[in-house]
């Protein structure tokens, strides 16, 4: 966590102060709630913007360790033990962020999904895979917010679509991430080694991308953002004609 407080200063030296951390009484009864030990990264997470994530915060979402202790002290029904509930899109009732952490007692950091924790849990069609894990959730988050928001033009990037016998539908074939990957590197930016390579973090100074890729569900998204107006419009191009994103 040390690390992200560290990235996200170098563009507001000010975040530290307004992030704020749950207490150790806090943390232990959730622990105590849950009946397991929390993975070490959302540990940390909590003691370091547990009760607000300052300007990191998006304004229709909560992890706010106040929410968490709620659900789990007068929720009726829990989601299954492999589980933990960490926050909720306050727009959408179903719209529930939670870890899954397998049946291992101790963790480092987990993948996170989207699902209404209250549901049964009977089958895979209410989990959504979101992110690798915790941490590619939060630098993500940090690098659009922050490194993206400084840079006046932006451009969202889909796969192309592919006809299919039951209509169009986006592919991502195997060798996408590997075309962007080399399209960047030859453009001259830069893999940061914050992120796993689900989500791949790219800076070049006058301009940031990412990729985007649920850890199982196999979507794809990018996004790119430039300072010159000329310089985006030719990179887009350039993406465009060496990947199939669009």
């Amino acid at each position: 966590m040390k690390e992200l407080l560290k990235y996200i200063n170098g563009f507001e030296p000010a975040f530290s102060g307004q992030a704020q951390g749950a207490s150790a009484v806090e943390v232990s009864r959730l622990e105590s709630l849950l009946k397991r030990p929390l993975p070490s990264h959302y540990k940390d997470f909590l003691f370091s913007m547990g009760r607000s994530m300052g300007s990191l915060r998006e304004e229709d979402t909560d992890f706010a360790i106040g929410r968490i202790l709620k659900f789990y002290e007068t929720s009726k029904r829990r989601p299954p033990r492999r589980y933990i509930f960490i926050g909720a899109q306050l727009v959408d009732t179903y719209g529930r962020f939670l870890l899954d952490c397998g049946e291992a007692t101790e963790q480092v950091d987990c993948p996170v999904v989207q699902a209404d924790p209250e549901e049964p849990f009977k089958n895979e069609d209410h989990i959504v895979p979101l992110y690798g894990s915790l941490k590619d959730m939060l630098f993500l988050m940090a690098f659009s917010r922050k490194r993206m928001a400084l840079l006046e033009h932006r451009r969202r990037f889909l796969p192309s679509l592919v006809s299919s016998g039951t209509g169009n539908v986006r592919i991502v074939a195997p060798s996408l991430v590997g075309a962007i990957d080399e399209t960047l590197l030859q453009l001259g930016f830069q893999k940061l080694p914050y992120t796993s390579p689900l989500t791949p973090l790219y800076e070049r100074g006058d301009a940031a991308f990412y990729v985007d890729r649920s850890s199982q569900g196999g979507g794809l998204s990018a996004e790119l953002a430039a300072r010159d107006e000329r310089e985006f419009g030719r990179l887009v191009e350039v993406i465009q004609d060496s990947t199939t994103l669009v």
